[in-house]
């Protein structure tokens, strides 16, 4: 079985069947083949072909460690052979969100655990899955990121919900460089440097002695990092809305575009607009509405 998605650390086994100008396997004496294998950075590589047989030829590239899109070419030589091909794979970043695991995604399809006839499709549908989710409801597993916001308003909203942390905001005015301080109200310890956290809203609102001011004028002058994400707890429901969009994308690749739900033979009653510009099945949209994002956040 050939892997859709490799992982990060995992050999990756190449197979080639190299064909004359008929398309008959090449069986020559002199073949001579070889193999390139570019990885996302634009490094090469030549693992050693082996021959299989009727003019079939493996390769093994060992231990892929650059997440991204390896690019493959083969080519043979010999008497009246002149033959090459391409094709490429991809290595998945390390830690990626899933959300959900392949066997509870099997037993939701009410597939045997011993078939594994499937399993890397059902692995791609459970990366688009997490990768949708996470458009609508917000990264599950902490993430940072730096942002740059405009200044010159009292309250600015975080690209990315739910927040976990702030790490540091700064206020940058002309060379000048400020960094402030959370300062919840009601503390002794105030100054004109400060700011106050919410974290249901994903919003910062710059204070100065406590009272509520406008960041400094300006166009991206003012740097946030801070940590998204639910420590890893996935709602209930939102894992629920996960299974069932890809029992919805797996269905569609085993009933000619027909997606049913529940078992019950009904089809999906209709679909709806997700931030991503995808549809998805109202019934998942329903899912996770309890903890989707507000509008207007990227």
């Amino acid at each position: 079985m050939v892997a859709l998605v490799y992982v990060p650390g995992q050999d990756v086994g190449l197979r080639a069947a190299v064909v004359d100008a008929d398309g008959d396997p090449a069986v020559v004496d002199d073949l001579a083949v070889t193999v390139t294998v570019t990885d996302p950075a634009g490094a090469p590589t030549s693992p050693a072909p082996a021959a299989a047989g009727g003019g079939v030829f493996t390769a093994v590239v060992p231990a892929v460690n650059v997440p991204g899109v390896w690019l493959v070419r083969w080519s043979a030589t010999g008497t009246g052979i002149s033959w090459a091909d391409e094709s490429q794979f991809q290595v998945r970043p390390a830690g990626v969100e899933q959300l959900v695991d392949l066997a509870s995604v099997k037993a939701h399809l009410n597939l045997s655990p011993g078939d594994n006839r499937q399993d890397d499709e059902l692995q791609g549908f459970i990366l688009a899955a997490a990768d949708l989710a996470r458009d609508v409801v917000g990264p599950v597993l902490p993430e940072v990121h730096t942002e740059w916001h405009n200044g010159g308003r009292r309250t600015i909203s975080l690209d990315w919900q739910p927040i976990s942390a702030v790490a540091s905001v700064t206020e940058y005015i002309a060379a000048s460089t400020y960094v402030l301080t959370e300062q919840p109200l009601g503390q002794a310890a105030m100054d004109s440097y400060g700011y106050t956290l919410d974290l249901d809203r994903g919003t910062i609102t710059r204070r100065a002695v406590g009272d509520a001011i406008a960041f400094a004028p300006g166009r991206n002058n003012v740097k946030v990092v801070y940590t998204a994400g639910r420590a890893g707890a996935v709602p209930f429901s939102v894992r629920l809305g996960a299974l069932e969009l890809i029992r919805h994308l797996w269905q569609l690749t085993q009933q000619g575009g027909r997606s049913r739900f529940a078992g019950s033979g009904a089809l999906d009653e209709g679909s709806g607009p997700a931030p991503a510009g995808f549809a998805l099945p109202n019934r998942v949209l329903e899912l996770w509405k309890p903890f989707k994002r507000p509008p207007g956040v990227a």
